[in-house]
This record gives structure tokens, C-alpha cells and sequence, in this order.
């Protein structure tokens, strides 16, 4: 192994460690009450989450849906903002 050859070895062993903490997605629908609890514990106030049995427009079957709370939020003030577009238009 030459000097040139470590460099080259710490930098590709430090991108798959980097790597491997930039994973998948947290699958929150899939977790027990108690893993939930257990994140939210741990997680800052708007990056709790929060879980409902619900059925979605345009199905008829019962799923959770889970959101964090900074989502459900940003969701809410985007339904109000087209209900005042709506609201606010003229029909002639």
C-alpha cells in the first residue's frame, strides 16, 4: 500500500458511512403506537407525528395516514389559501 492508496481508503470508507446515515425514509405508517411514542419523545415539537385511520377522496378503504406536524400544518394553510381563492372569485 502506498501513501497515495490511504487517502483514497479514508475518503471511500467516510462516503459509505455518510452513505449509510442518509437512508430511507422513516416508514411511520408501518410503526406500533409505541415506537411512535417512542419517536415523538425524541423528536422536536413540529417534527412529532401524528397518525389517523382515515379513508382518503377517491378510495373506499380505511388507511393510516401519518404526518408530521409541520405537514399537517402546511397542509391546512394550503386548503385555507385555495378556499379563499375560491371564495374570493366572481362568477359573472
Amino acid at each position: 500500500m502506498g501513501l497515495r492508496s490511504i487517502p483514497t481508503s479514508c475518503l471511500t470508507g467516510s462516503l459509505l458511512i455518510l452513505a449509510a446515515c442518509t437512508g430511507a425514509p422513516i416508514d411511520f405508517e408501518r410503526m406500533s403506537v409505541a415506537d411512535l411514542m417512542t419517536y415523538n419523545r425524541s423528536a422536536g415539537f413540529w417534527d412529532q407525528v401524528y397518525c389517523a385511520d382515515e379513508v382518503r377522496s377517491g378510495s373506499h378503504i380505511r388507511r393510516r395516514h401519518c404526518d408530521t406536524l409541520v405537514d399537517i400544518r402546511d397542509g391546512n394553510a394550503n386548503s385555507a389559501a385555495a378556499i379563499n381563492v375560491i371564495g374570493s372569485s366572481r362568477i359573472f
